[in-house]
């Protein structure tokens, strides 16, 4: 056997082993610790526990940021977003606004005629009043306010904010009218009588959260800026409601309460509860999406069956998660 033949042979088997070890090495990289496969063992099986105890339908979706772990429960099954929708009419003005079409300042005017029932301050004030866009998105995110969110939808147009909902993909995420309008879409009649003012599904939802925290809804400070308002959210029943009161977590969110358009099996029309939002901090970034709905305890009070346990399944995400945060510098 010559002396190249050998060598050759040497460096086929040099290669092979260091292939080997190398492949070795990415599987230990990307097999997850026992520890954190019993976390998340013990974690889906709480939720488990909490999902069957629900009295009503129950859709979860998380999505940790850093790592791209995710978590889904029912995330595909339709839902009505009842208020949660407004993150998506928030979409659009800003999209209207990087195209030149609108501004943060511009002045819309309120019309009796846009003053609705619900959440909100705008209803108590008088014909005529002068409101910024960015006057109107705070109020329709933070304080939920539906005459702002009816100035801004018919300012914007109920098509082409689901038009550019599609443009990013999502196919079961729409609004069909501005709100308290029951029975009188803009689009999609047929869904508009089951789902109300939108609807949407717990993955979807999740994902829109993820554009605006990953800075992709847009442009970066149009993200930011979005993330910005969510955080100044008013109702805190839900996501935020068992997490820590720390100054270094940040939390943007946006709910939605209503009740089913048509009654159930029972007679009787269940309750809309939702929430979805982004969750920062130290080491720590993901977005989760809870829906609700045919929900059996019709209570209007924060102790309502959806708002205890969607904030239960919010705060073992959050230990979950935070347990497996990447390390700070």
């Amino acid at each position: 056997m010559s002396d190249t033949f050998r060598e050759g042979i040497g460096s086929i088997v040099t290669l092979t082993v260091n292939a080997l070890l190398l492949v070795v090495a990415l599987a230990a990289i990307a097999a997850p610790p026992q520890s954190h496969l019993a976390d998340r063992r013990a974690m889906d099986e709480s939720i488990a526990s909490l999902v069957k105890e629900f009295h009503g339908v129950i859709g979860v979706a998380a999505i940790n940021l850093e790592t791209r772990e995710e978590l889904a429960i029912n995330a595909d099954t339709r839902f009505p977003t009842a208020s949660t929708i407004k993150t998506a009419v928030m979409l659009e003005a800003y999209h209207q606004i990087a195209d030149d079409s609108l501004a943060l300042d511009t002045v819309l005017t309120l019309r009796d005629a846009e003053k609705v029932g619900g959440s909100g301050v705008l209803r108590q004030m008088h014909e005529g009043l002068g409101l910024r866009v960015s006057d109107l998105l705070y109020l329709m995110i933070a304080r939920s306010d539906n005459t702002a969110t009816n100035m801004l939808v018919n300012r914007l147009g109920t098509a082409r904010i689901d038009d550019r909902l599609a443009a990013y993909g999502f196919k079961d995420t729409r609004i069909f009218r501005p709100t308290f309008r029951d029975g009188r879409a803009d689009v999609l009649p047929e869904l508009e009588k089951e789902f109300g003012l939108g609807m949407t599904t717990p993955r979807e939802m999740a994902r829109l959260m993820a554009l605006i925290a990953d800075q992709k809804a847009v442009s970066p400070a149009a993200s930011d800026a979005m993330f910005a308002t969510l955080a100044k959210q008013q109702d805190r029943a839900m996501i935020p409601r068992l997490l820590p009161s720390d100054d270094s977590l940040r939390i943007g969110n946006k709910t939605g309460t209503d009740e089913e358009k048509q009654p159930g099996s029972n007679g009787v029309r269940g309750q809309v509860r939702s929430d979805a939002a982004i969750v920062t901090g130290l080491g720590l970034r993901y977005v989760i999406a809870i829906y609700t709905r045919q929900v059996e305890d019709t209570r209007w009070t924060i102790d309502n069956d959806a708002l205890v346990t969607g904030a239960r399944i919010s705060k073992l995400l959050y230990d979950y998660f935070r347990k497996g945060r990447a390390p700070t510098r």
